[in-house]
């Protein structure tokens, strides 16, 4: 037998394993048994607003207030309704009433 046909054999045992079959793992409790649980896939990026798919903005899709990943159209706070929200207005006045006051004893 060649190479090439131990390679192509070896590949289609891997590709003919079941997932069932690849996730078997040993269960904590007892050693001598397994757990036939399937292994899922990492959790694609989507937009945390429930119903939306599309993927998070990088960088600025990322909400500081309630620390969620969101995509263009929910990246605001006021667009996927912040639990933050009052923080955020709380801190807009602050910086505004100061910028305000500075140009109000300016004048």
């Amino acid at each position: 037998m060649s190479s090439v046909d131990a390679t192509t054999q070896s590949k289609a045992a891997i590709s003919s394993t079941a997932p069932s079959e690849a996730a078997t793992l040993p269960s904590s409790s007892d050693p001598n048994t397994t757990s036939t649980a399937p292994i899922t896939p990492s959790k694609k990026n989507k937009c945390a607003v429930e119903g939306c798919i599309e993927r998070p903005v990088k960088i600025i899709g990322d909400c500081r207030y309630c620390l969620n990943k969101y995509c263009s159209k929910h990246r605001l706070p006021e667009a996927h309704v912040c639990s933050g929200l009052q923080t955020c207005r709380d801190e807009s006045v602050a910086k505004l009433t100061g910028k305000l006051m500075v140009s109000v004893a300016d004048w």
